[in-house]
């Protein structure tokens, strides 16, 4: 008897919702295999190089590992139904059938040129570091207080990365947030005028200064002043026409024309935003991605006019606030 000769005893319905069921446990295999595939450096080789067989894969990348091309088959057909890699079925010249992996649709968001790429910010979500605060949520919700990142490892993240405690994981901090800033920063500079009368602009929490290089490209005119805490100031690099200065923005920021902070505001209720809401739970116990009625809510309360909502690129908004004199 033949599978399609079987008797079924679920309807189609009922097979979906536990298909559905199963998969959301295994989600994480996905993020976690294409973790691998980074530090593997397949993507870039497929970039490089066009569609390769698995085993054409692990000799380029020099793996002597026997069952190596197997294990990447294995994993670049799973990315492929995420349209992460391109996967074409051949017949090798015993005419046994044979996979091609190429770049699939949605891998230019990861091996961008000039730094713009999200895998950076992807290493640095799957890192184990940040992996182990998932383990707190059930005390953090029981007990409330601090959170979770804090509970898992005694201290803020910011505190964290700059204490010296773990330099691998600094250095995968702030590359991540640098790799954001060369996705999303170019299309709002060319499109957004906020910055052409102002005279001194201060990025707050600015890292190394890649914004506001970004930004003194199109405005070359402005004062620009890069402000973070001092051990993040030390490791930027000398920049024309940006002043880095050190200092905590919880308790004073250098006098400016404008003050620009950079983050990815949800703004919509959709699944992404939702995401991005728990990483913010992950990190402070009081941040959280916020809806324009939130953002109103709080720009009036701290003494701003209600906010503007100027433009977006991707998933990241230009809102201006205007004090209120």
């Amino acid at each position: 008897m033949s599978s399609e000769e079987a008797p079924v005893f679920t309807t189609t319905h009922e097979d979906k919702d536990i298909l559905t069921a199963v998969e959301i446990p295994s989600m994480v295999f996905v993020p976690m295999v294409l973790k691998g595939v980074f530090e593997l450096g397949i993507l870039e080789l497929l970039a490089k190089s066009g569609q390769l067989s698995p085993s054409e894969i692990a000799a380029r990348l020099s793996i002597g590992n026997p069952g190596a091309p197997e294990i990447i088959d294995r994993m670049l057909r799973l990315l492929a139904s995420y349209s992460i890699t391109s996967c074409t079925l051949m017949e090798d010249e015993g005419g046994r059938p044979q996979r091609l992996y190429g770049l699939g649709p949605r891998s230019k968001y990861f091996v961008g040129n000039d730094g713009a790429s999200l895998a950076p910010l992807h290493l640095l979500l799957q890192d184990k570091t940040v992996l182990q605060t998932w383990h707190c949520l059930k005390d953090a919700v029981k007990e409330g207080g601090i959170d979770l990142f804090t509970r898992t490892h005694g201290m803020h993240l910011f505190d964290y990365v700059s204490g010296g405690r773990d330099p691998r994981f600094t250095d995968l901090f702030n590359k991540a947030m640098r790799a954001q800033s060369a996705i999303y920063l170019p299309r709002i500079a060319q499109h957004y005028h906020g910055f052409s009368k102002a005279k001194t602009v201060v990025d707050v929490g600015g890292g190394i200064g890649e914004t506001l290089k970004i930004i003194l490209s199109k405005n070359p005119h402005i004062r620009a002043i890069n402000y973070d805490l001092p051990h993040v100031i030390a490791a930027a690099p000398p920049i024309p026409g940006v002043e880095h200065v050190g200092g905590d923005m919880l308790k004073a920021v250098p006098k400016a024309d404008v003050h620009f902070l950079k983050s990815i505001p949800g703004l919509t209720s959709s699944q992404s935003t939702f995401l991005m809401d728990m990483n913010m739970l992950r990190i402070t116990p009081s941040g959280k991605d916020r809806t324009q009625r939130e953002y109103t809510e709080l720009a009036r309360a701290s003494g701003f006019h209600d906010p503007k909502f100027v433009l977006r690129a991707y998933n990241m908004w230009v809102i201006e606030l205007h004090k209120k004199i």
